[in-house]
């Protein structure tokens, strides 16, 4: 009776602890390592701080040990949603499939990383594919270590949110890249789309700009803005999308419930161009997509 009362109490410890880290961190953590890991951020007398979040606090909060560099910034910006070498492209799914989403979630969860180093030796990168392995064969390494430890604290801290996270980032990116014109997919303004007015923006780093981010990578978040808007002609040029009021995970959400016309409602035109077109032929648009 006392073990039962321990291991209950137990669970329920892990669990408090799993919440309240992902509900006041989680959010902000990825995408503070998100912009940190595209422009640094603390300089070069203090460089090595700049290791902390990418290699000792990321598995804490389900990101393997050295691996989001690597796997965003060089493979995912640099490849560009290209399928056969951005292992996160979603250009060769049908992107309103749940069978196909969760197949590419357990691809990332299961065998990211072999792959991740495997693409880098491909690209001859070869200081990025032993950093990333030794990084995260070490991480795995210590996990297993400490599950024989204390099974328990191990699952709460290290395994549950890798599995939670793994499941929010590829649905996250996923949703980023859901349409993709299939007539010009290497265009950043027709891979990806902006989210305006979004409750997302001022905690993420204005992340809803999706479209400007890569198209400059390099950009400083609070340039963003100020970018799209003097890129206007050109997403209306381009047919890039651009919706208002809803984030990535809600573009997402409809795509996988048919809500095509919902989506058609929040777009925003960006010229005459767009601004003529019709409700109907949005949704054409983004079923062509």
């Amino acid at each position: 009776v006392l073990l039962h009362a321990f291991s209950v109490q137990s669970n329920l410890i892990g669990l408090v602890y799993f919440a309240a880290n992902y509900g006041l961190f989680l959010q902000r953590f990825l995408l503070t390592l998100h912009c940190t890991e595209h422009r640094k951020l603390f300089k070069p007398g203090c460089s090595w701080l700049n290791h902390l979040a990418p290699y000792l606090l990321s598995p804490l909060f389900g990101v393997p040990s050295g691996a989001y560099k690597l796997h965003h910034v060089v493979m995912h910006h640099v490849e560009d949603n290209t399928w056969g070498w951005d292992l996160s492209s979603t250009e060769g799914f049908r992107r309103d499939s749940l069978a196909c989403f969760a197949f590419y979630w357990l691809r990332f969860l299961l065998v990211s990383a072999v792959e991740l180093p495997l693409y880098a030796l491909r690209r001859r990168r070869h200081r990025h594919a032993a950093t990333a392995a030794a990084s995260m064969a070490g991480g795995w390494l210590l996990t297993a270590v400490l599950w024989q430890r204390c099974a328990l604290a191990t699952f709460y801290t290290l395994l549950l949110p890798y599995l939670v996270s793994s499941l929010a980032l590829m649905f996250g990116n996923w949703s980023q890249h859901i349409f993709v014109d299939p007539d010009t997919p290497r265009d950043d303004y027709k891979l990806a789309y902006n989210c305006l007015a979004c409750s997302d923006n001022p905690k993420t780093y204005n992340d809803g700009y999706h479209i400007i981010h890569h198209a400059n990578s390099r950009l400083h978040w609070s340039e963003l803005p100020a970018a799209f808007l003097q890129q206007l002609e050109l997403h209306d040029s381009k047919d890039a999308l651009v919706f208002k009021g809803i984030g990535f995970f809600d573009v997402g959400l409809a795509v996988f419930t048919g809500r095509l016309g919902w989506l058609a409602d929040h777009i925003v035109p960006c010229g005459p161009k767009q601004a003529a077109r019709s409700r109907q032929e949005w949704v054409k648009l983004l079923q062509h997509r």
